[in-house]
């Protein structure tokens, strides 16, 4: 099988223990959003989502609608024609595996601090190749309880690993939050995290992700929200000391931290009177991914590409253009881009187009 056409992703929400989705189903345009257990959208995963307790199926997989109509699985499709989506470049190094993973997601509640194992310990204690590199690109926010929306991000100087440790065995939230640097967020911000960096996502913030395709999150915190779990799940199976072992452990001022992990953008290419495109993650920053802002005020060719991509609309409406096809794109939209194929953007009258394409590891 070949395929030389961008693909529509399907919807893909993920169920998770805690709550939110009401900034996520605005930005799809739902008449009606609300809060509840499906805060997330996943894009591009060939990975089920880990629900312990939870009736899962296929729950994670996402599907995309082919030239024909037909609903396909993003994994049995990567299957049956690799090297026409992925390249042939990286299907050489990392098989069938895209290699990334999107999410849209929308928490109503402060998520538990958290950290995720390098491709190491992934490898040691899951039999995972992949370790969690991620980053988060803030799309919108609202204040909850007159709170504006903030992350966690980091030990702070003057934190021993001593008072953490004993914070962990007694999953204590206040002073967990202390250890931390408080960031207070605005759409734009763009935030690197590391494998080993504790982190946490407060509420009100509609953030996209691009991480490493992995499901592997360890807990430092048992509660969330009104729900609390148990070790097994916190720990992913592991002990309390194998846990600690996913953390690198070392207190840095807030300037070092912004300084390491807030990203810049840098511009790629600026076209007068067509648009704009930038850098928001590049390969510099990462070798595990790359994300590209384009703004789009009348048309923008794109040259065919080696490798695949994802693209999603966070603004307007207007048309993809491959060789032969042509689809209405509008805000909240998600398309796969297949290795080698050239396309053109083309907005409405007075209907600006921005969009995020997100790229593979190298």
């Amino acid at each position: 099988m070949v395929l030389r056409h961008p693909l529509k992703f399907q919807e893909n929400r993920v169920w998770r223990v805690y709550t939110g989705g009401w900034l996520l189903e605005q930005f799809l345009g739902k008449a009606h959003p609300r809060e509840g257990h499906f805060p997330e959208y996943w894009i591009g995963s060939t990975i089920l989502a880990r629900n312990p307790n939870h009736k899962q199926g296929l729950e994670g997989l996402s599907f995309v609608i082919l030239p024909n109509g037909e609903r396909c699985n993003l994994k049995t499709l990567l299957e049956q024609a690799p090297t026409s989506i992925l390249g042939e470049a990286h299907y050489r190094k990392y098989g069938t595996n895209p290699g990334i993973l999107i999410k849209l997601l929308d928490a109503s509640v402060r998520l538990p601090i958290q950290v995720h194992p390098d491709k190491s310990l992934a490898l040691k204690y899951f039999s995972w190749p992949f370790g969690k590199t991620e980053a988060w690109l803030v799309l919108t926010t609202k204040d909850i309880n007159g709170d504006s929306p903030y992350i966690l991000l980091g030990f702070r100087e003057g934190v021993s690993w001593k008072r953490f440790v004993t914070a962990v065995k007694e999953s204590n939230s206040s002073v967990l939050e202390q250890c931390l640097h408080r960031l207070v967020v605005q759409p734009g911000d763009v935030y690197l995290i590391k494998p080993g960096i504790p982190h946490a996502i407060g509420p009100g913030s509609l953030i996209l992700e691009i991480q490493e395709p992995t499901d592997i999150t360890i807990r430092a915190e048992k509660k969330i929200g009104d729900i609390v779990i148990s070790d097994d799940i916190a720990y992913q199976g592991l002990s309390l000391e194998q846990s600690l072992e996913c953390y690198h452990f070392e207190p840095i001022s807030i300037d070092t931290l912004l300084k390491r992990y807030k990203l810049r953008p840098k511009v790629i290419k600026e076209c007068p009177g067509q648009g704009r495109e930038q850098w928001l993650i590049s390969y510099s920053d990462t070798p595990c991914f790359a994300l590209s802002s384009l703004q789009v005020t009348s048309y923008w060719e794109v040259e065919p590409q080696k490798t695949f991509h994802i693209m999603i609309v966070l603004q307007g409406k207007g048309f993809l253009i491959d060789k032969d096809l042509i689809t209405v794109i509008q805000k909240g939209e998600c398309f796969l881009i297949p290795a080698y194929v050239p396309y053109r953007i083309e907005t409405l009258k007075n209907n600006e187009l921005i969009i995020v394409n997100c790229w593979p590891p190298l």
